[in-house]
């Protein structure tokens, strides 16, 4: 590949005080490492952590010079976190991938084979390293979005996505807890190419998952709704 871009790489964070400064550090080294890459920025947003996330955050960014941090004073969300590093973000390509440690950013350089022929490049988890409950979750997930929606993805909300700016023009409005499905819908319903690529998945070893409580299940609930009312009315 002897093109080289721009990219902008983007994590949403919640209380990740475990696990926020080696995923940062680890991009940052493979970032570096990349002849592919003129220019690139790393973009941390913490969307209202209790923790010492805000803390750690802060001294990272007095350390390295490409690190921007966008603070949330409330929780607001994983779509609204990942719409703020949109907003940041200034280069042509667009990266966002969960802060928790289950992804590795070398991933990347799989993915970027891809941005010739296609303007979105979603992750699937090849082996998928969480409970059984939470797989089955994924997997029902996937299926009422096909049904619903003709999302033809098997891993809808991996936390893993490469995609070109344009894409996201009509997206900054989106703050929902379904980002990922209604991402990949509009930019479906745009005619924008979209490869479905495996990335490798691992266990999370520090810190607590919180996308799969009760609560979390009854707001998608609720959203997936409003996402068909919204369709129906286009």
């Amino acid at each position: 590949m002897n093109k080289r871009y721009y990219i902008s790489v983007i994590f949403p964070v919640y209380n990740e005080e475990e696990n926020i400064e080696k995923t940062i550090r680890d991009s940052l080294i493979f970032l570096k490492k990349q002849n592919i890459f003129e220019a690139y920025e790393i973009i941390a947003i913490d969307d209202g952590s209790k923790d010492r996330t805000p803390e750690i955050l802060k001294d990272l960014k007095n350390k390295i010079p490409c690190l921007k941090v966008v603070t949330h004073n409330k929780n607001l969300g994983y779509g609204a976190a990942i719409v703020s590093g949109f907003k940041e973000g200034r280069f042509s390509l667009v990266f966002f991938m969960d802060a928790d440690g289950q992804f590795e950013v070398s991933s990347l350089k799989e993915a970027m084979g891809y941005v010739l022929d296609y303007d979105v490049v979603t992750g699937c988890r090849l082996k998928r390293e969480d409970s059984l409950y939470r797989v089955a979750l994924g997997k029902a997930y996937a299926l009422l979005m096909r049904f619903l929606f003709r999302l033809e993805f098997k891993d809808i909300n991996c936390g893993f996505k490469l995609f070109k700016r344009k894409v996201i023009e009509d997206s900054y409005e989106i703050n929902r807890g379904l980002f990922c499905a209604e991402f990949l819908l509009r930019a479906k319903n745009r005619g924008f190419r979209i490869k479905e690529a495996p990335v490798k998945h691992f266990s999370r070893i520090k810190g607590k998952q919180t996308g799969a409580s009760l609560k979390v299940i009854a707001n998608a609930v609720v959203e997936i709704f409003k996402l068909g009312i919204l369709q129906a009315k286009k």
